[in-house]
């Protein structure tokens, strides 16, 4: 606690007016430690293992700690962001845009280059795509009515949002009439795993997680079915608590728009070959979803 805040407390305890001492100047935030979360795109200890350059980044550029905050649903990345408790995240565009629509404050910074690979043919962008396994012989949206579905998280841009539109759009029908049972598995690579294992017939995931699975060779392309793809959708944004200090924001920014030699080996596991700077409005078609 500040000595004038400690002086202000007292006077109340005293029951002196308010006004015998001056209120604290309004601050920007300086936390110490700086904490970062990702929403839980994968399983959460391979995730932090992969991004364990870019904490180390923040601390190099940043002067201070940095605490990785694990998260269990995109959910929790929102309510961490809305609460401060978190202060630097990545977020899918859909959970950003819940977010904004919540009232937080938030700067997206920056995004990740995409190194195109079989599923995602754009370094800008990727997809949500429905897929089913080849040896199931569904071809197509028609036959998967009446089966069983995997998407990711209820927040999750391509593992829920826009598969929820787009069954609606080509069906007429709501994502939960048409198919028999609909799980959440959680995470991309989890809802990848329920259909490689037969727990479900088919699953909406993004492109990025079948690149990436298909480079741990966890999956092959020639054991799959893609039946639908979306529009390209902007990639997942960095963003930065805007009620933090202006010289902190700025040196945040520099991990990732700066020489990013420090975070090759991240870039290189996640198949991504850099950084590229985004704001919101980049994601402004995704928040209008969330009026």
């Amino acid at each position: 606690m500040s000595v004038l805040r400690h002086i202000f407390t007292l006077l109340v305890a005293l029951g002196l007016p308010a006004h015998a001492v001056a209120q604290p100047p309004h601050a920007c935030e300086d936390p110490r430690p700086l904490r970062l979360a990702l929403v839980p795109e994968k399983d959460p200890y391979r995730q932090a293992q992969q991004y364990r350059p870019l904490l180390k980044a923040l601390e190099h550029t940043t002067g201070r700690r940095v605490a990785w905050i694990p998260t269990t649903s995109y959910g929790a990345v929102i309510e961490g962001l809305l609460t401060g408790d978190i202060d630097v995240a990545q977020m899918g565009p859909a959970s950003y845009a819940v977010a904004m629509s919540r009232g937080a404050q938030l700067t997206p910074v920056a995004s990740f280059r995409l190194r195109p690979g079989p599923a995602t043919p754009d370094a800008s962008a990727y997809h949500s795509v429905l897929i089913s396994k080849r040896s199931t012989h569904l071809q197509n949206l028609s036959q998967l009515r009446g089966r069983t579905l995997s998407l990711t998280d209820p927040a999750s841009t391509s593992g829920a949002v826009l598969p929820k539109q787009a069954i609606q759009s080509l069906t007429g029908l709501s994502l939960e009439s048409y198919f028999s049972r609909i799980t959440f598995a959680g995470s991309h690579d989890r809802s990848l795993e329920a259909l490689r294992q037969g727990r479900v017939d088919a699953a909406f995931v993004s492109s990025t997680a079948i690149d990436e699975a298909v480079r741990r060779g966890t999956l092959r392309m020639d054991e799959i079915r893609v039946l639908w793809r979306s529009q390209p959708i902007p990639y997942d944004p960095f963003v930065i608590r805007t009620p933090l200090c202006p010289a902190l924001q700025e040196q945040i920014r520099k991990v990732f728009l700066g020489h990013t030699q420090r975070l090759q080996p991240m870039l290189q596991e996640l198949g991504m070959t850099g950084f590229v700077p985004v704001t919101a409005e980049d994601y402004r078609e995704i928040r209008q979803l969330y009026p």
